[in-house]
């Protein structure tokens, strides 16, 4: 990740057009790959905002405490297991100074990124149902 210490438009625009593509890319893969795990267990993929450990807005994309990421994970029976986090940007306030974290991935190394992790989730999962 990559750190930022100057926060302009051009900026939040960048960090909104890359949430936006891995929520489109999230749901695609949710959608191409769901039908490959047991019954009972649910794939899940979703680009998650949260500040302060609480659903966020593109509003508060340079707020103290925001973080946007993509989660993997399979629910079954009703209990989650995350699997993988992938982050996409990070604003902390460090030494007296906003400073921002923003993935070096593009949209493509991103998408690339979660296939193989989904495909070694779909590996696992087999592994654990020939036991």
């Amino acid at each position: 990740m990559k750190q930022i210490i100057h926060f302009d438009d051009h900026l939040m625009d960048k960090i909104i057009h890359l949430e936006r593509e891995c929520e489109n890319l999230s749901k695609r893969l949710k959608d191409q790959f769901s039908n490959k795990f047991g019954s009972g267990q649910t794939l899940v993929i979703e680009m998650v905002r949260i500040r302060k450990c609480k659903i966020a807005d593109y509003s508060e994309l340079f707020e103290e405490d925001y973080e946007s990421f993509i989660e993997i994970g399979i629910e079954t029976e009703g209990d989650y297991f995350p699997n993988a986090h992938i982050p996409l940007w990070k604003c902390k306030f460090e030494w007296l100074q906003k400073i921002g974290y923003l993935t070096n991935r593009n949209g493509k190394e991103i998408e690339s990124t979660l296939k193989e992790l989904l495909n070694e989730l779909i590996e696992d999962n087999v592994r654990e149902r020939d036991k």
